[in-house]
Formats: C-alpha cells, structure tokens, sequence
C-alpha cells in the first residue's frame, strides 16, 4: 500500500513538472525560439563528427538556456501575481532574470561559434540542400512551419499570462472564503 502511494506521489510530482514545461512553451514565445534553435542546432549538428564530449557540452548549453528561460518565465510569473501594478522593485526582479537567460543564450552563442565554425562543413551543408528539390522544400517548409510555431505556438490552448494570474487569484480567494 505504501509503494503504491510513493509511486503515486511520484507520478504527480512528474505531472506536475510537465504541466510547468507546457505552460512555457504555450505561453512564451522565448521558449519556443529556444526550442526552434536548439531543434535546428541539435539537426545540423549531425554534419559534424563531434566527440561525445562536444555533444555533452552542447547538449549542456542547450539545457542551460532553456532551464533559465523556465525560471525566468517563474520569476516573471511570481512578480506578476505579487505585484500586480507598476512597481520598480518588480520591474528590477524581471530584468534580473531576463538577464540570465541573455547570459545563457550568449554562452550557448560561444560554444556553438567553437563546435560550428568549420567552412568545409558548411560547404557539405550547402551541397545537401542544394542537391536536391525535395531536401530544399523540406527546408521552406520546416521553417515556415518554425515561424508559425514560434508566432502562433500552440493556438487552441495559448492563453494570456494576465487570464492565468487571474484564474490563479480568483481560486486563491475563493479558498479565503
């Protein structure tokens, strides 16, 4: 009965992680670019004969800025429902956080620079896409479809951070009651 209720236990704490990850990605057009990039780094990537340990290190960067833009994405979420008017503490607080994720970005932006920067990669990248029709179209299409995603994300459950802060209120104060 106890393993049932720790596997339980377990299984929540997981749906409750995912429920987070959903809610960046349908909500923050941010996440979304992070993750169109890091897709298209993770596809290119594969021109390369990186070592594990490069694959380690990018795969490394890749996580980094998407795990500050999640918390940047709870501080900002955080200050919103504390601080619902103008305040400059509240404003300090977001930019602060901001300013991680844009250090994370710019760190993944370096090491990208050392694995990538190899002409003749690029050359055998530009003949793949070059050789045929079909790998040219594929591309368009993938990244049309990359710019809808990252315009639009997920258009039947996108909801507004203001309407989620003021579900969350609402359900606060009718625990009050």
């Amino acid at each position: 009965m106890r393993i049932k209720k720790e596997i339980r236990s377990i299984v929540k704490s997981f749906n409750f992680a995912f429920k987070g990850l959903w809610f960046c990605i349908v909500n923050e057009r941010n996440m979304r670019i992070h993750l169109v990039v890091a897709a298209y780094v993770l596809f290119f990537s594969l021109f390369y004969n990186l070592s594990r340990l490069e694959y380690i290190v990018l795969l490394f960067s890749i996580a980094l800025v998407i795990i500050a833009e999640m918390i940047n994405t709870a501080i900002e979420t955080l200050t919103n429902l504390s601080s619902p008017s103008y305040d400059m503490l509240a404003k300090l607080s977001k930019d602060i956080a901001a300013a991680a994720v844009l250090i994370a970005a710019l760190f993944s932006i370096v090491i990208g620079i050392i694995l990538f920067f190899d002409l003749t990669v690029f050359t055998c990248i530009f003949a793949f896409f070059t050789e045929s029709l079909l790998n040219v179209a594929a591309l368009i299409l993938s990244l049309i479809l990359s710019c809808i995603f990252i315009a639009k994300g997920f258009l039947p459950v996108r909801r507004s951070r203001q309407s989620i802060v003021r579900r969350i209120r609402d359900s606060q104060e009718r625990k009050g009651d």
